[in-house]
């Protein structure tokens, strides 16, 4: 069996490039390079198992070597890549039921975020709610099974939830949690467009209606995802 360390390094430098990765341009910027890797690494670009290898990465992106290793560390505090001593960075691979306790953590700031609006006296600009949700409702979403645009539109929306709540620290975190699940969305079992895209528009009624059972309706929402993936 051929490990990692083992494999040929034009078969590593052909892979690689499939990875899709622009070269950085402008000044050397952490938070900017650990998004574009991170954004490899949520799309699949960058496949679970791979390494990171930071000579490759600062001769593909154009950057500093300490900028390429600070970017890494960061993703390895967000649990999206490993380090292995001795052996350097690789793109974390866990089992399912290891990452659906990121619904946990999404139900506690989103529905703080929902009980948030609920509470204030004006009412919430929901245009970028409805955005994600035409796309949706898109041909294009019209699947057996959720598609990479249906998704994406998907965590826009409950993205665009915490964000109207107000606070940076949480939607920042939140951030996190949405790269995780656009993970696990890729693997969601059979979910009907209409009822998909109907789902989420519940939700906004409610917050139009500033109905006080949004809040539940947003955790029941949560529920029923990690409900169908366990069906895997």
């Amino acid at each position: 069996m051929v490990t990692v360390a083992e494999r040929p390094a034009a078969t590593e430098a052909g892979r690689e490039m499939s990875w899709g990765l622009a070269r950085f341009e402008g000044r050397s910027a952490t938070e900017s390079v650990r998004r574009m890797i991170r954004e490899a690494i949520v799309e699949g670009r960058i496949p679970p198992g791979e390494q990171l290898r930071e000579a490759r990465l600062v001769e593909m992106l154009g950057i500093s070597r300490g900028t390429v290793r600070e970017a890494v560390r960061h993703l390895v505090q967000e649990g999206l890549v490993e380090y292995r001593m001795h052996h350097g960075a690789f793109v974390k691979a866990q089992m399912l039921e290891d990452r659906l306790d990121v619904y946990v953590a999404r139900e506690a700031i989103e529905v703080w975020a929902a009980r948030t609006l609920l509470q204030r006296r004006d009412r919430a600009d929901l245009s970028g709610l409805e955005a994600a949700l035409a796309v949706m409702k898109t041909r294009e979403a019209r699947q057996t099974r959720p598609t990479e645009e249906t998704i994406a539109a998907d965590l826009r929306f409950h993205h665009e939830l915490v964000r109207l709540a107000g606070s940076e620290r949480l939607t920042k975190a939140h951030e996190t949690f949405a790269a995780e699940t656009r993970m696990l969305l890729r693997r969601h079992p059979a979910y009907p467009w209409r009822t998909y895209a109907k789902d989420h528009e519940k939700l906004i009624d409610a917050l139009r209606r500033r109905d006080t059972k949004t809040p539940d309706m947003v955790a029941e929402h949560l529920r029923l995802s990690v409900r169908l993936l366990k069906q895997l």
